[in-house]
């Protein structure tokens, strides 16, 4: 008897993960917290620009605000393979509730001083650091693995969602009521997620591994250096860091000092690369999910580079919020390509300590970034320092292609249909 031809292989939906009950919930209280985290980034810089009127002190700040996700991301990576991590999310996001509250109150009161801000602008990012691996593994307990793609691509649109909508707000919100009300605001979201968190069921499973803290670091280091993908992933988002992502802190600084623009023409600004990041997701969920990583990365980051460096060239605000748009487009790309391949790729049970040595790189990068675009625009000028950077990235990127450090990261895609071919078969452990 002649055999049909092979059944088709049905490929996950990109929004399918949405019908999951518990991502859903948590994909909704996650937009509502890290919206009133990015006005609180985008506000932090704007009170130490108004205490000082020095761009380089924004960068100070900046660096003392991210560099404890270097160290804290780690820990975090700890926590999450060893202890449960729906417990340890409730405690970290009330934490950081009262963290965003003790700002509010320093600026409320009228005591504000750089050396405050920054004092609890580190805190905050010491809380941060903890939070985010957890955060990232959490999301592999909520959905099916051959959902996993979309989960990941849909949770960096939320992030991005929040990017535009927290920057955009925290603009109106300063110009209507003050700075401390973005902190305030910020305080409350955070009990969205808390809320969340207490009715989730999932499938989360019990984190029993009594590996210590820094042989647990040691050994996602040596699976890092022995898997290229993930060797690929750690390089790409230094360069990115490092180079670009500096601008956003530098946002408030364009507004007052090179545009003029308060209120909802400041928000339009600050939050113009997470509006970009909103426009591009529907493309990146239903085609850029399917390019290979070693076209899609390196596109994505020279995308990047060229909206960096032309946010530096151009005088016009309407034409610069369209190259901050084409910013944050790419950098959803990016930061979706690199996600979903790290989460594809790295063992289970070394799943958190991988992300928090990955955020390590990020977080270690980022705030150096700051403190040389503060010096660099210090001493010749911020528009200078923001063309450089983009043109550096884009040649970075470049040599990344030439000397072949992205062809590695076929082996993410394989795992992806791989794991999509299980699902469609009926696989149990896809």
């Amino acid at each position: 008897m002649a055999s049909g031809p092979a059944p088709s292989v049905a490929r996950p939906g990109a929004f399918d993960a949405l019908r999951v009950r518990d991502f859903r919930l948590f994909w909704v209280a996650a937009l509502v917290s890290n919206t009133g985290g990015w006005m609180q980034a985008a506000t932090i810089p704007y009170v130490i620009y108004q205490l000082t009127g020095k761009v380089g002190q924004v960068g100070v700040t900046g660096f003392f605000q991210y560099v404890p996700f270097m160290v804290m991301g780690l820990v975090g990576g700890y926590v999450s393979d060893r202890f449960a991590r729906r417990g340890t999310l409730v405690v970290v996001q009330l934490l950081q509730a009262v963290a965003a509250l003790a700002l509010w109150l320093d600026v409320a009161a009228d005591v504000a001083t750089p050396l405050s801000v920054t004092a609890l602008a580190f805190l905050s990012g010491l809380l941060g650091g903890l939070n985010t691996p957890v955060w990232q593994a959490f999301v592999v307990d909520l959905v099916p693995r051959d959902q996993l793609m979309g989960a990941v691509t849909l949770n960096s649109t939320q992030f991005n969602a929040s990017r535009a909508l927290g920057p955009f707000l925290a603009g109106v919100v300063i110009a209507v009521f003050g700075a401390p009300a973005a902190f305030l605001l910020n305080a409350v979201s955070f009990f969205a997620v808390v809320g969340v968190l207490l009715v989730v069921r999932g499938r989360l499973s019990p984190h029993a591994h009594t590996e210590g803290f820094f042989s647990g670091v040691r050994t996602a280091a040596t699976h890092i250096w022995h898997t290229p993908a993930l060797v690929a992933c750690c390089t790409a988002i230094v360069v990115v860091a490092g180079l670009g992502s500096p601008l956003f802190s530098f946002l408030p600084v364009y507004g007052e000092s090179e545009f003029g623009v308060t209120g909802v023409r400041l928000g339009l600004l600050l939050g113009a690369g997470g509006v970009g990041a909103v426009l591009a997701a529907p493309f990146l969920l239903s085609v850029v999910t399917r390019v290979r990583r070693a076209v899609a990365l390196p596109a994505s980051m020279c995308c990047y580079g060229v909206a960096v460096a032309l946010t530096g060239l151009i005088r016009n605000y309407w034409v610069a919020l369209l190259a901050l748009m084409v910013f944050g487009g790419a950098y959803l790309a990016i930061a979706s390509t690199i996600n979903t391949s790290i989460q594809l790729v790295v063992a289970d049970h070394l799943r958190g300590k991988v992300i928090a040595v990955y955020l390590a790189c990020l977080t270690g990068a980022l705030p150096l970034g700051l403190l040389v675009w503060g010096w660099a625009s210090a001493a010749t000028s911020l528009r200078a320092t923001t063309v450089v950077a983009g043109v550096l990235l884009v040649v970075a990127t470049g040599l990344l292609v030439v000397t072949r450090r992205f062809q590695v990261m076929s082996a993410a895609d394989d795992a992806r249909d791989v794991a999509q071919e299980a699902s469609a078969v009926g696989d149990p452990d896809a």
